[in-house]
This record gives structure tokens, sequence and C-alpha cells, in this order.
């Protein structure tokens, strides 16, 4: 480094302590959060559901409560869930259980994945008919 250039960067340096230029402002955005709807639920209502493969391992551990599961879920394309849980709920759209491969018409009592607005999970969509889960022994 020559002297000229370093002579330079000193000076500059002290008419920036000297005379400091504002700060640009900065304006916060609002993130925008992501709420599912009943519309976004039903919008494949009226549509044929698609038949897809039964995972290759998918097991009841336990049942937590009268309308919770938790399961054990392994398939190759949507992964390893060693300890889900499943919620009972209603059928929103037409489908096939998971367990078993029958259709699940709308309004079924089913079991679906526990989901959050921070938490998508690659098997969100998939449920188990409630008639197929068996109670277990008192």
């Amino acid at each position: 480094m020559t002297q000229e250039a370093g002579k330079d960067i000193i000076e500059r340096a002290l008419l920036c302590l000297l005379a400091p230029q504002p700060a640009p402002k900065v304006t916060l955005v609002k993130k925008k959060r992501f709420r599912r709807t009943k519309t976004l639920l039903c919008q494949g209502a009226n549509e044929e559901p698609k038949k897809e493969l039964l995972p290759a391992r998918i097991s009841i551990i336990e049942r937590l409560s009268s309308v919770s599961l938790s399961i054990c879920w392994s398939d190759s394309t949507t992964g390893y869930f060693g300890e889900q849980v499943w919620r009972m709920g209603r059928a929103h759209v037409q489908s096939f259980c998971a367990l078993s491969g029958m259709p699940i018409k709308i309004g079924d009592s089913v079991f679906r994945p526990w989901v959050s607005e921070t938490r998508a999970l690659a098997n969100s969509h998939r449920m188990i008919l409630a008639s197929r889960v068996r109670m277990p022994c008192s």
C-alpha cells in the first residue's frame, strides 16, 4: 500500500467520525401469517380422490386420549416420523385410509396428523379411518 492511499483512508475515516451521515431509514414489514381456511381445505371436495400407495410401515404406538393417537410412520416418499401425534376430526375431502386403503368420504370420522402454522409435515394430507383403529383392551 502506498503512503498516499493510506493517507486517503485515514482522511476518509476521520471525516466519517467528525461528520457522520444519517443512517438510512429501515422500515419493518410485518410478516403475513398463513391460516388454513375451510375454502382451502374444501377445494378438492368435488374431485375424485387420487389413490396413493400405502406407506411402507405404519403402526399405532398408543392411544393418547379418546381423540388422539401416537403413530409411527415410515415411508420412502414422506420420510420417518417416530412418535407423531394424530388427532380425530372429520374428513373435508375424499381420500383413502392410510392404514387399510379403504375409501374415505367427506364427513367420515378420521385421524390425521396434528399440524400447526409453523409445521408443515410431508404426510399432513393423509388420513386414517377412525373405524379402523382398534380400541386397546382394558
